[in-house]
């Protein structure tokens, strides 16, 4: 079986995590292509660092709701002219997050709206980060798509470790995206995301783990890695009712679609 994992901060793995490791365990455990996604400018150069050193390794490069106040007239030249390097497959990880109060939400939406632009010059989708803030999300998504001249080939992106319900999937992928399934399917409370992998259909959806972040039930609580994107696929074939192998074809084709990697 292959995996692809289509969220992991390969950049922000703790220092003593061996990287040539990861990326052995990862290989041993079908995982055929990684997403490393940047948050700022330094994080996106150092996902592009990782994607020139290993061949199944992908950059996404964006600057994250976090890091919003740090945007500058030039980061969008930045980012645009980073987006231009092939390996560069998306723009993210781009969106908003009002569980913390490190931006204010004004300037999070600009940020947001200013990196779409991006991805409608670019051709590339975007990978969105949304906590606390799906309505809103889904609303300027919805405006982004409306405006648009020209769309982009294939899934416009992706809603990373989706944090809706299964009306707010049901919207995004109306609008051409698609929904990240990361470690919290594998827990008991995560009510939300077991309903949308019963209920929900696989060509909308991808794997992802997150790392460092969010392990998997066995893991919880470890450092998270790509290797563990088996028990998240593990768990949807559970919910699903639906072959494990099936779901890994189904979800790789899904971000192989997304990403367009050989492009």
């Amino acid at each position: 079986m292959e995996f692809v994992d289509s969220h992991c901060h390969l950049n922000l793995m703790p220092s003593e995590m061996d990287i040539d490791k990861v990326i052995e365990n990862a290989l041993n455990n079908g995982i055929i292509r990684i997403m490393v996604p940047g948050i700022n400018i330094e994080t996106s150069l150092q996902a592009i660092k990782l994607a020139e050193k290993y061949q199944m390794v992908y950059a996404a490069i964006g600057i994250h709701p976090n890091e919003a106040d740090n945007w500058k007239e030039v980061s969008f030249k930045i980012l645009e002219e980073l987006s231009q390097h092939p390996k560069v497959k998306a723009i993210g990880e781009i969106g908003l997050d009002f569980y913390r109060d490190h931006v204010p939400p004004s300037i999070q939406i600009h940020v947001f709206k200013e990196q779409m632009k991006l991805s409608e010059i670019s051709g590339l989708p975007i990978i969105v980060h949304s906590r606390n803030a799906i309505a809103e999300v889904i609303k300027y998504i919805i405006e982004w798509k409306h405006s648009k001249i020209i769309d982009v080939n294939g899934p416009s992106g992706v809603i990373h470790s989706f944090e809706g319900n299964l009306i707010n999937a049901k919207q995004i992928i109306s609008q051409n995206f698609l929904i990240g399934i990361g470690g919290p399917v594998t827990y008991k409370n995560s009510i939300d995301k077991h309903e949308i992998c019963r209920d929900f259909p696989a060509n909308s959806i991808v794997l992802e783990t997150d790392s460092p972040f969010l392990a998997p039930h066995p893991h919880r609580g470890k450092t998270n890695e790509p290797a563990n994107i088996k028990f998240i696929a593990e768990k949807i074939a559970i919910l699903s009712e639906k072959p494990l192998k099936w779901i890994a074809q189904e979800t790789t084709k899904n971000a192989n679609k997304l990403f367009a990697w050989e492009q």
